[in-house]
């Protein structure tokens, strides 16, 4: 190109030695700027190149796990502070850091290289699997068994879910939580899909003068006061609030639908035991004892009953589902009566029958379990007396 230009210049008539200086100058200078140009355009190439590593890096180090194998998750994990471990093979994955190609390294989404100077957390953001990240920030959060899910399962088959395992039982938010060891063991609620409200006080909402209109025949266990202890208890362990989600409108709503519902159950607010079960009873020496009856044989203005169901020792067992056993529920057992002769004579022991109690009239042993883990962290409380539900009013209300 430069001579080129040089026989361009001598042919236009300036073919003095300056201006051929001048022209091989500005030839310069053009070759100067063109490979300036070059330079810039490599560094900015390199730069987004360097960046797009950095971030691939970035979320390698976070263990962001993506659907890939353990192949590529476990490649270079080799450094002092990684280990290549799996979901559920554990050890199974330690070759994958070293080139193995076959199983469990071929698997997608089961091996992944862990920074053992962190928690061991496989790093998954998308709120797949139970107990998603429980214990990255804490060391008193295990991952524990939602004994209120519609199938209760162990603590032992929820403990891999922290590890990252992505199968049953993990698979299923509903079937593990992650349990924080410094508070009481209270599985969480159903998710509403609503914000928290902490600007209502749903007792400012329903006032104890409101009560006292809409029930005014109510009975022990059934206070006011004890609603609203039942409400903050609830509330204090439970990051779903009842009666604290959505609008102001939206809980009175709720607030009137849980009323109507218990005051129709709990025949307005004057039943603590259901009727037939327990309707005709006897308290002696701080024990109450129940004596169970048949609709047609059952006096309703004096709640009395004139044959009971255990009569001539018969067998009764109503509200127990035999075999069942925690978590699933309370264990009970086919009783009968007392005693055959005397005053306990077609009597059974209130504390051994899981029949209708409290604002919803709890009943079977199933439930019973349920209602004490969710209120008291533990099967015990209901389990060992199911009285409890209505000699409480916090739990008359709560369950």
């Amino acid at each position: 190109m430069q001579q080129s230009m040089v026989v361009f210049s001598r042919f236009s008539g300036s073919g003095d030695g300056i201006s051929s200086g001048r022209n091989l100058l500005c030839i310069n200078k053009m070759r100067l700027i063109s490979f300036a140009y070059i330079i810039v355009l490599i560094l900015t190439i390199f730069t987004q190149q360097t960046s797009s590593l950095s971030s691939s890096l970035s979320s390698s180090s976070s263990r962001q796990l993506q659907e890939v194998d353990g192949i590529t998750a476990c490649k270079g994990c080799t450094g002092t502070n990684l280990k290549c471990v799996g979901r559920t093979v554990d050890t199974n994955c330690l070759s994958c850091a070293t080139g193995q190609t076959f199983w469990p390294c071929n698997l997608k989404k089961e091996c992944w290289c862990w920074d053992t100077t962190g928690p061991r957390d496989a790093g998954d953001e998308g709120g797949e699997t139970a107990c998603n990240g429980c214990g990255r920030d804490s060391t008193t959060e295990t991952c524990v068994g939602n004994q209120n899910s519609l199938t209760p399962v162990s603590d032992e088959d929820c403990k891999n879910c922290m590890n990252g395992q992505s199968y049953w039982p993990c698979s299923d938010q509903d079937l593990c939580w992650c349990w924080d060891t410094t508070k009481p063991k209270k599985p969480p609620a159903p998710i509403s899909g609503y914000p928290v409200n902490n600007n209502v006080d749903p007792c400012a909402l329903f006032t104890r003068d409101m009560f006292d209109v809409f029930a005014p025949n109510s009975t022990f266990p059934y206070t006011y006061d004890g609603l609203c202890e039942a409400i903050t208890d609830y509330n204090k362990d439970h990051t779903e609030k009842v009666f604290q989600m959505g609008t102001e409108d939206m809980i009175r709503m709720e607030i009137a639908a849980f009323l109507g519902n218990t005051a129709h159950e709990s025949d307005d607010f004057e039943a603590g035991r259901e009727y037939l079960a327990c309707g005709d009873r006897k308290l002696v020496d701080g024990k109450v004892y129940c004596k169970p009856c048949t609709n047609d044989l059952y006096d309703w203005v004096n709640n009395k009953c004139s044959v009971s169901m255990v009569d001539q020792n018969a067998p009764y067992n109503s509200y127990c589902q035999p075999g069942f056993e925690p978590p699933e529920g309370c264990i009970c057992d086919i009783i009968t009566q007392v005693e055959e002769t005397g005053p306990l004579a077609g009597y059974v022991e209130a504390s051994k029958v899981f029949y209708g109690r409290g604002a919803i009239q709890l009943s079977w042993n199933y439930n019973y379990i349920r209602a004490s883990f969710a209120l008291t962290g533990e099967a015990d409380t209901f389990c060992n007396d199911p009285e409890q539900v209505v000699l409480n009013p916090m739990y008359a209300w709560g369950t």
